[in-house]
């Protein structure tokens, strides 16, 4: 992963977290987290927590999946987080 989550922002594609299970039993991804980490950090910690503990996505971060990528469902289309005034 860290091979090819290159270039120069620590974030992703959409601007949005990866919060979700993989196919590989017991690997789990919270990254990508953007402008909005610190301030969602409590959210996210207690919805990883559930997606850990149940071995399935907590309903509040179902959105946020690694998957949304292939699906064409991204969340901020235009990956400028908060900077909205950009466009």
């Amino acid at each position: 992963m860290l091979r090819t989550w290159g270039g120069i922002m620590d974030m992703s594609m959409d601007g949005s977290p990866i919060i979700d299970k993989t196919h590989i039993d017991g690997l789990y991804l919270n990254c990508g987290w953007c402008y909005g980490g610190f301030k969602a950090t409590p959210a996210s910690g207690w919805t990883f927590a559930h997606t850990i503990a149940q071995d399935r996505v907590h309903e509040l971060n179902a959105g946020y999946s690694l998957n949304r990528f292939n699906t064409g469902h991204l969340i901020d289309e235009k990956g400028l987080g908060t900077k909205t005034w950009i466009s």
